[in-house]
């Protein structure tokens, strides 16, 4: 597997960052899910430092957001259709 450190690479692991946020909040463990946050805030940072990601800002605001209304346990999406998501960067990620 290839883990030079480029978008894809950042988005195939922010994937991995949320699904384990969302089951900690399924299961209410709020202190396991900040953290999991935490990590999912800087992966965005860093994937918004990727030069190919220069004008592709709008989609990283949206996950964000979404980020952190989860992180005010406001998450109203559907859990799957937002994991699928990030399904394609894991498999993508996998096959190089």
């Amino acid at each position: 597997m290839n883990t030079t450190r480029t978008s894809l690479f950042y988005m195939a692991n922010l994937g991995s960052e949320v699904s384990r946020a969302l089951l900690e909040y399924e299961k209410e463990d709020f202190e396991k899910m900040r953290n999991s946050i935490m990590r999912a805030k800087n992966i965005i940072v860093k994937i918004e430092e990727c030069p190919e990601m220069k004008g592709r800002t709008g989609e990283l605001e949206i996950l964000k957001s979404i980020i952190e209304d989860l992180n005010q346990k406001k998450f109203e999406l559907n859990k799957d259709q937002f994991l699928d998501y990030f399904s394609p960067f894991a498999i993508r990620l996998m096959s190089l």
